[in-house]
């Protein structure tokens, strides 16, 4: 059995006290204390709440302290921690019951009374986190079997058999106004608060869908009306004509039904009934499923994003939290056909790009470069995705001063802490190949590309590191494409190439 703990702050007003003991007592009787056990616990604690109360912080009702209540099979611990005046134990003047009739002293009593009270008394100096001091009570074996019984939510929680006779009972269906709240429960399952802020705000989920910039579907119970996933298409405006697949989770409990799949399906045929021209995708390289099932339904590579995923996302049972910044790798799928585009590519990277886009089946033409000074002012602009912690900027002009205004943004974006930044270049701008030589001069180098993705024109994304340290090694690619852009990206890196 794992260690349960509960923790309450308090303020340092005796009117907290006996609700705070009614709380420990409660506790302690779910492990099957005795009454006897109960009323010493209760004394100990007591003695101990109000010391911090009336001593510790000197009387002042402002300030405020915790309570940590944990038990496992054999222990139940009560810990206070407070930041109030320091304390030594050993300072305490030895308490004796047999000298108490004699002198009257009750110098030491409340120390006396938690040690007889309970089994062990432990006092520990924090430095600048204060002190603690934790009271603890052994539970006897025959209290063991009801702590155990006590410590789960049997009503609460679905027996995993019992969700095996759901199998594919679910439709899939366009979004309603009244499942926002579910889907936001829906993310919670599946991630915690670790996902992007919006998803949590049903409002803002009803808002996102009426702009238009989010296309969301659900997956729900046939019988019981339940929301288990959720899927999005998400478009950068309104004149898009490339959707981002996305906001896509499945409860835990449902996730052997093959909802995710039939979620992307419904997304890709939403797509091709609205002409759109292609659908990107980001899977994560943690591990392989994403990409797995991303490749059998037909997206090729078109990137690798280091350092895109912040480092507190919690996959639960896929795995688990993931303790540092991961690279999310870009996929495309081209959804409807369109006219052939002229391209201007830097040398250095002309053969990657074209087989790139060889893969996505679309036809493009290769421009010679023509050197010559470049005139006019740059367009720039920048977005910071708080939650990715990460910089996007968009070039839509490229001018005689991109280099300057480049450089200026940069140092912006790194004073403010962001840890990457995707630069995104117009490759139907003839300018593109010098500004690409200028901007690798910066630090900038080869991230992907994105067909249709800056105002409907096929796109070169270059990317910066704000020294966030990258471990090429624990990146998993499954495609062999994708091994090769990992491998390409790596070779362009040049502060960690080799």
């Amino acid at each position: 059995m794992k260690p349960v703990e509960s923790v309450i702050t308090l303020p340092t007003q005796a009117r907290f006290l006996r609700p705070a003991l009614a709380f420990i007592r409660a506790t302690a009787s779910s492990c099957g204390f005795s009454d006897s056990a109960l009323n010493h616990i209760e004394v100990a604690v007591e003695e101990a709440l109000t010391n911090v109360i009336k001593h510790a912080f000197e009387g002042d009702a402002d300030e405020t302290f915790k309570l940590s209540i944990r038990f496992t099979l054999t222990e139940f611990f009560i810990t206070i921690y407070d930041k109030g005046m320091p304390f030594s134990p050993d300072r305490v003047t030895d308490y004796d019951p047999a000298k108490l009739e004699e002198t009257l002293a009750t110098d030491g009593l409340g120390v006396y009374l938690m040690k007889k009270m309970m089994d062990d008394v432990l006092f520990e100096n924090l430095g600048r986190e204060g002190k603690s001091l934790t009271l603890v009570k052994k539970i006897k074996d025959n209290q063991s079997e009801t702590a155990l019984k006590g410590s789960g939510n049997e009503l609460l929680i679905k027996c995993s058999q019992d969700l095996a006779t759901v199998e594919s009972a679910y439709e899939i269906r366009d979004f309603k106004p009244e499942d926002a709240l579910e889907i936001s429960k829906c993310a919670y399952k599946a991630y915690g608060y670790t996902y992007e802020p919006y998803i949590y705000y049903p409002e803002q989920i009803i808002a996102m869908n009426d702009a238009g910039t989010l296309r969301s579907f659900v997956a729900v119970g046939k019988e019981t009306n339940e929301i288990m996933g959720h899927i999005a298409l998400k478009y950068k405006n309104a004149i898009a004509r490339i959707a981002e697949i996305g906001v896509a989770f499945v409860k835990p409990q449902y996730r052997q039904l093959g909802i995710f799949k039939s979620m992307i399906d419904l997304c890709h045929e939403n797509a091709a009934q609205l002409k759109r021209y292609g659908i990107l995708g980001r899977a994560v390289t943690s591990h392989i499923g994403s990409q797995k099932a991303m490749d059998s339904m037909g997206y090729a590579v078109c990137g690798l994003s280091l350092g895109l995923f912040p480092d507190d996302v919690d996959f639960k049972a896929l795995t688990g939290k993931i303790r540092q910044k991961e690279s999310g790798l870009l996929l495309y799928l081209p959804v409807s056909e369109e006219s052939e585009r002229t391209i201007y590519l830097p040398l250095r990277h002309k053969n990657t790009i074209l087989e790139m886009f060889s893969s996505f089946k679309l036809m493009v033409r290769s421009a010679e470069n023509v050197t010559k000074s470049i005139d006019g002012q740059s367009q720039i602009q920048v977005e910071i995705v708080p939650v990715l912690n990460v910089a996007e900027v968009e070039v839509t002009i490229i001018g005689g001063d991109i280099i300057d205004e480049l450089k200026s943004t940069i140092h912006n974006l790194c004073l403010k802490h962001v840890d990457a930044i995707y630069l995104h270049l117009d490759l139907e701008d003839p300018n593109c190949p010098h500004a690409v030589q200028q901007c690798e001069h910066l630090g900038f180098f080869f991230s992907g590309v994105l067909p249709f993705g800056l105002h409907n024109r096929h796109v070169l994304i270059l990317q910066y590191m704000n020294n966030l340290a990258i471990n090429y090694d624990i990146i998993k690619p499954y495609a062999e494409s994708a091994v090769r852009i990992l491998q390409y990206v790596r070779s362009c890196d040049l502060n960690r190439a080799g």
